[in-house]
């Protein structure tokens, strides 16, 4: 009897140890890892650049750092809680859809993570007295919550590209200011790829909705009229007709890579960064682009597999070419392609099921 008691408290010590690891990495998966390394890069990217060689303070940049992990995994991780219902379909991999993690425990979490961030955002005000970069950091923080979550969920509405491409140009901004008070320090250039990055993040949202309105298509969630064809079905969440969400996609990813030749020729951009863009990112997004006008529709999944590499690739790029800064380009290339297969693996990791389960935005 004594060894039957002792057998099943054992099994119960380690069925309690599962499913807190279990927990954990649920956790770790709703914060959306592999975006949170999108950040970190352009965030660390900006510090590198504007500090233009000079040895950083490392006590802030460490607090700064843990700040802006901090405030990606809560963007990513507010939008994993509040599309918790939807993800049925949109994101099938989401923790709370697979059943890995509960909602209550995840409300919990998120808002202690606020709290973490609040404290470390408040060790930031007294390290540095930087108020601007502090504020900036607030704003950013405002539209994390307010794009997911209720009263305002943004995402739901048509402003919803605005947000997140202002709110990926102050990451940017924020890492600047981090190390130089002067947004017109070196030409203006952390402005002039702060809109670069606005414009193309601007017509990425508007792709991801794209997605979302092809997935609903396909389960019968919305249809087209009869009478006047798929370009006048209205768009998920923007509401807007499929034509104009086209154009406005359109208009502002082409827009963005159209400021690449101007900065360059005004030698704000240099050349490293411009070919770069120009190579590497420009040739997938105009794919994308043509596949668009094609089948605005049908062809969304092939769209969005297109544009998000190539929105991907210019943070990757934008890293690399902040770090030739510091080290010869062999070794800034490498460190690219490692954390460029980091995050794939992250990816993976997260989305077993390949980039239909990836979530909405």
């Amino acid at each position: 009897m004594p060894k039957m008691q002792g057998a099943r408290a054992k099994g119960e010590i380690e069925y309690q140890v599962s499913m807190n690891f279990r927990t954990l990495l649920a956790l770790w998966k709703a914060n959306v890892p592999h975006w949170v390394l999108i950040a970190i890069q352009l965030c660390l990217g900006a510090v590198i650049l504007g500090l233009e060689g000079v040895s950083p303070e490392w006590v802030p940049l460490g607090i700064f750092l843990a700040t802006v992990v901090l405030g990606q995994s809560i963007a990513e991780f507010a939008g994993t809680y509040a599309d918790r219902d939807e993800d049925q379909l949109y994101g099938p991999t989401n923790p709370i859809v697979t059943g890995e993690l509960d909602a209550r425990t995840a409300k919990k979490f998120l808002i202690g993570q606020n709290i973490v961030a609040g404290a470390f955002g408040l060790a930031l005000v007294v390290v540095t007295l930087n108020y601007a970069l502090v504020i900036a950091m607030i704003v950013c923080w405002f539209i994390t919550l307010a794009y997911s979550l209720p009263p305002f969920q943004i995402k739901r509405t048509i402003s919803a590209p605005f947000f997140p491409a202002l709110g990926e140009a102050l990451l940017l901004i924020v890492g600047w200011l981090l190390v130089e008070a002067s947004l017109t320090a070196q030409d203006g250039f952390i402005i002039a790829f702060a809109a670069f990055l606005f414009l193309y993040t601007y017509g990425f949202v508007i792709t991801l909705k794209f997605r979302k309105t092809y997935l609903a298509l396909n389960a019968g969630l919305i249809e087209a009229e009869q009478d006047s064809g798929i370009c006048s079905l209205r768009t998920v969440d923007l509401g807007m007709k499929v034509k104009t969400a086209v154009a406005l996609e359109t208009t502002t990813i082409l827009g963005a890579f159209i400021l690449v030749p101007i900065f360059w020729h005004l030698e704000i951009f240099d050349m490293p960064l411009s070919i770069g863009l120009l190579a590497l990112s420009l040739p997938l997004t105009l794919a994308g682009i043509v596949l668009r006008i094609k089948g605005p529709i049908e062809n969304s999944v092939r769209v969005t597999q297109l544009i998000t590499l190539g929105w991907i690739l210019v943070h990757f790029l934008f890293f690399a070419v902040a770090l030739n800064s510091l080290v010869h380009w062999g070794y800034a290339l490498l460190t690219g392609i490692v954390l460029l297969t980091g995050f794939l693996l992250l990816l993976w990791i997260v989305h077993p099921r390949g980039s239909k389960s990836i979530g909405s935005y």
